[in-house]
C-alpha cells in the first residue's frame, strides 16, 4: 500500500488542534512535515502526530522554503524506496505517491519543490492575502476546499478545485462533556476572573482571527451591558486589534454605566478542549462590508461543537453546514448586530438555554464519530501533471464550492 508525505504549517489559517488531532487518527504510518522552527513540531507532537522533519520558512515566504523541502521529500522517497509503481498498489506500506498540503502556504512551499510526486491540497481557511507562487504551478495540483464556504475564494486566487470536503470526514479524538468536568469549570473561571458561576462566558472562535469578529462581538457585548446583561468575553490575544479593543471596552465601562463587560485575552481558547468546561456559548461573527472576507474554520467550529459548547454564527456556508438553528447554536444575518445582541441577551435572561443546546451539540458533534480514513484519503487519485485520474469525479471548481 502506497503513502502520502503530509506537509502541514502550524501557524496558517485552518492548520490550528482541530486539524491537527484530525491528522493524529488519519496519519497511520505516513511522513509529516511541519513548515515552521522545532518548538512548533514540538507543540504538533504533543497533539500525538507523528513529525518526520521540520522545514524552517526563510522570511515568513512560503516559496522560500521550497528549496530546503525539496530535499526532505527526495530524501523520504529515496529511503521509501522510489515512487510507488501501479502494480504496488494495495500491497504492504511503504512507497510514497503523493504529497498532501494542508494550507496555501504549504501548498506554495510544495509546488515549488522539484520531487515528482503529485500534489494534493486540502484546505479549511485561508489568509486575507495569498502567498506568491509562479501561476503556472498552481495548475499542478488539485486543491479541495474543507467545508462549503472556502471553495470560491480559492478559485478566484486560481487554484484548480477537486471536489469539496466535509468535516465529517475528519475523524475526531474522544471528548468530555463541559458539564462533567465541574472541577474544570470552576479553576478556570477563576483563572479569568469572573464573576460567580452563572455569569455568561462567551469565547470567540479565531481560526483565522480577524479584527472584524472582534468588533463585532464586543459592540455587542457593551450594548448588552448597558442594557444590564454583563459578560465576559474570551478571546485570542493574536485576534487582530484585540489590545485596542480592551482599551476601548474599558472606556466604554466608564462612560455608559450598567453591567461591566470583561474582555480577557487567553491563547488558549484556540485549544476548545482546555477550556470548553468553562465557556457557556462560542461567537463566529463578521461584518458583510468586512474586505476581505475570511471564512472561520469548520473544523475549529465543529471542534467547539463536539465539546458540548452551542455555536452562534453568521449564516454563511460553514456554520450552516453544522448548525441546526435553535437546536445546537444559533445562525444569524451576518449584518445584524441586534441579532447577536438580542441572541445574547436572551442567554443570560435563560441561563438554561445555552446549558441545553450544548447539550444537543454534544450529542449531534461529539459521539459516533468516524474513527477511520475516509476514501479520499486512501490510495494514489492523481498522477504526476495533478490531473484526476481515470473514475474520479471532475475537479469542477463551480461543483465544488456548493
Amino acid at each position: 500500500m502506497s503513502r502520502t508525505v503530509h506537509v502541514l504549517d502550524p501557524a496558517a489559517p485552518g492548520c490550528g488542534m482541530a486539524l491537527c488531532d484530525a491528522l493524529a487518527i488519519l496519519q497511520e504510518d505516513d511522513p509529516l512535515v511541519i513548515l515552521g522552527g522545532r518548538d512548533q513540531a514540538e507543540r504538533v507532537r504533543q497533539r500525538r502526530v507523528g513529525v518526520d522533519a521540520n522545514v524552517p520558512i526563510p522570511l515568513g515566504i512560503p516559496r522560500l522554503a521550497s528549496p530546503p523541502l525539496e530535499r526532505v521529500l527526495k530524501r523520504m522517497i529515496a529511503e521509501a524506496g522510489g515512487l510507488a509503481p501501479e502494480d504496488q498498489l494495495g500491497s504492504a506500506p511503504g512507497p510514497i505517491d503523493q504529497v498532501m498540503a494542508w494550507s496555501e502556504s504549504a501548498l506554495v512551499a510544495t509546488l515549488g519543490a522539484d520531487h515528482g510526486l503529485p500534489v494534493v491540497g486540502q484546505i479549511a481557511a485561508i489568509s486575507g492575502r495569498p502567498p506568491w507562487l509562479e501561476p503556472w504551478r498552481r495548475h499542478r495540483a488539485c486543491v479541495h476546499p474543507i467545508g462549503p464556504e472556502i471553495g470560491p475564494l480559492l478559485a478566484r486566487r486560481g487554484w484548480r478545485l477537486g471536489e469539496a470536503r466535509s468535516a465529517a470526514d475528519f475523524p475526531m479524538q474522544d471528548l468530555k462533556h463541559r458539564c462533567g468536568r465541574v472541577a474544570d469549570r470552576a479553576l478556570i473561571r477563576g483563572q479569568w476572573g469572573t464573576r460567580g458561576s452563572e455569569e455568561l462566558v462567551v469565547a470567540l472562535s479565531a481560526d483565522p482571527p480577524t479584527s472584524a469578529a472582534v468588533s463585532t462581538l464586543l459592540i455587542a457585548a457593551a450594548t448588552a451591558g448597558v442594557a444590564g446583561r454583563g459578560m465576559t468575553v474570551i478571546a485570542d490575544p493574536a485576534s487582530g486589534e484585540a489590545m485596542a479593543a480592551s482599551k476601548w471596552l474599558v472606556s466604554v465601562n466608564e462612560r455608559r454605566g450598567g453591567e461591566p463587560v470583561h474582555l480577557v485575552l487567553d491563547e488558549r481558547v484556540c485549544d476548545p478542549r482546555l477550556v470548553a468546561p468553562a465557556v457557556d456559548v462560542v461567537v463566529a461573527v463578521d461584518r458583510s462590508d468586512a474586505t476581505p472576507y475570511p471564512p472561520v474554520s469548520v473544523l475549529a467550529l465543529r471542534a467547539w461543537l463536539a465539546c458540548g459548547v452551542p455555536l452562534v454564527a453568521s449564516n454563511r456556508g460553514n456554520a450552516a453546514s453544522l448548525v441546526e438553528d435553535g437546536v445546537d447554536g444559533r445562525l444569524i444575518p451576518p449584518e445584524d448586530r441586534n441579532a447577536l445582541i438580542q441572541v445574547l441577551m436572551r442567554m443570560i435572561d435563560e441561563p438554561s438555554l445555552a446549558a441545553d443546546m450544548g447539550n444537543a451539540a454534544a450529542a449531534r458533534h461529539g459521539r459516533g464519530l468516524t474513527s477511520g480514513r475516509p476514501d479520499w484519503f486512501r490510495g494514489r487519485h492523481y498522477d504526476l501533471t495533478g490531473q484526476p485520474s481515470a473514475g474520479m469525479e471532475s475537479a469542477n471548481a463551480i461543483a465544488a464550492s456548493r
